[in-house]
């Protein structure tokens, strides 16, 4: 995204006529988010929120995404080969970041071995603080861990170590 994004995301200028092509490029782009894509996640979330009433500079933000993505085309995921399983994970929040409405954005990622196999980006929560922000995120982080420890624990025959 561009660096100002943000900062003059609620500005009304020149908005798209028909907002059609928008929300069917926001729609697969949100798939893509979810399925393969979590590097993504945090732009297309923002540019989620503007499918009602997008303008030229959401379109272009679009465009810059989908530009991105063809850029990395030839980028490969590559899970090692490893007969102990490691899971990793990765936590962050930020305080009141959405100018709109004071929001946190927060998320957690986790790996396998090296492997993706677990993430989330959302703005969902209002906080007093950054510590609360973080707080709140490591409680979500925490209950991914002990489902993914529930669903390890199911799988026959896998060194864990989680």
């Amino acid at each position: 995204m561009e660096t100002n994004y943000l900062k003059e995301m609620n500005c009304q200028d020149n908005p798209l006529p028909t907002n059609t092509q928008y929300r069917k490029a926001i729609g697969k782009l949100l798939y893509l988010t979810t399925a393969t894509r979590p590097d993504i996640a945090a732009t297309v979330g923002i540019l989620c929120r503007k499918v009602s009433m997008s303008s030229k500079k959401d379109w272009n933000a679009v465009k810059r995404i989908i530009r991105y993505l063809k850029g990395i085309s030839h980028y490969k995921l590559k899970l090692p080969a490893s007969d102990e399983s490691t899971l990793t994970g990765y936590v962050d929040a930020d305080w009141a970041g959405d100018t709109s409405d004071r929001k946190s954005t927060s998320g957690h990622l986790f790996f396998l071995s090296g492997g993706a196999i677990s993430w989330i980006v959302e703005s969902n929560s209002v906080t007093l603080s950054s510590t609360e922000a973080e707080y709140v995120v490591a409680e979500q982080a925490s209950q991914e861990v002990i489902w993914l420890n529930r669903l390890g624990s199911t799988t026959v025959g896998t060194n864990r170590n989680l």
